[in-house]
């Protein structure tokens, strides 16, 4: 399996976990970078996957991509959403272990200036078509994040620790159905849904079981997309 692409933005720094996605102008043409919006347009930048909520489930989302070489931005979950911030685990007994483990995701965290933005909140997302957002590279990125400092645009958003409210409407609004298939019609869409809505309280290996399955179907998928964009340069 070949690594994902990796990219930083123009202008910042390395090491700090912050800037690691490529930052593009909204209204650059589609396959040119620049390091600043232009005037009136949001800033924005490109990344192979967003994780929305920075909580246990979202980190350990972020550390299993990370470790599968795949760049990810990871947000303080979404705007709005008050039900999680309430929600108890049922699972009382695993509090220690769910502890222990969040100890090691921040530092795991820390050590490989993973790209936490705990003071950005998602305020809405959805798929690019039909967005007006350029594409930098056509059939690769699929969708576009926005949160109070622009717009971040990804091949895969993972959505965690938001509750089932905050789920539910967001699915509708994305043009989704409840039903038996919802979940793989997410995923073939490259949105994945970890520790959040009915498994938000989940037992702490099954949600780390969870968070590596879609680090690692993401990763498969990235490389796919890598290489037809590759195959699409190549061709051009």
């Amino acid at each position: 399996m070949g690594r994902a692409r990796k990219g930083k933005a123009a202008g910042t720094g390395t090491g700090t976990g912050r800037g690691m996605g490529t930052a593009i102008s909204a209204g650059t043409p589609a396959g040119t970078t620049s390091g600043s919006s232009t005037a009136g347009g949001p800033h924005t930048e490109v990344t192979a996957a967003v994780v929305i909520g920075c909580g246990l489930s979202g980190l350990a989302v972020a550390s299993e991509l990370s470790r599968q070489g795949v760049e990810a931005i990871v947000l303080n979950g979404l705007a709005h959403d008050t039900e999680s911030a309430h929600s108890a685990v049922r699972d009382t007994g695993s509090l220690p272990e769910r502890a222990e483990l969040l100890r090691l995701l921040h530092g795991y965290a820390a050590g490989h200036s993973l790209d936490i933005r705990a003071g950005t909140a998602a305020q809405g997302l959805g798929l690019l078509s039909g967005s007006g957002v350029p594409v930098p590279v056509p059939g690769t990125t699929k969708w576009a994040i926005h949160t109070h400092e622009g717009v971040l645009l990804a091949d895969a958003v993972v959505l965690t620790g938001c509750g089932k409210r905050a789920l539910l409407g967001l699915v509708r609004s994305l043009g989704f159905s409840a039903g038996a298939d919802l979940r793989n019609a997410l995923r073939n869409a490259g949105l994945y849904v970890v520790g959040a809505g009915e498994a938000l309280a989940c037992p702490t290996r099954e949600l780390a079981r969870s968070a590596k399955r879609a680090a690692e179907e993401i990763a498969v998928r990235n490389s796919a997309l890598s290489g037809y964009a590759a195959l699409r340069t190549g061709t051009a």
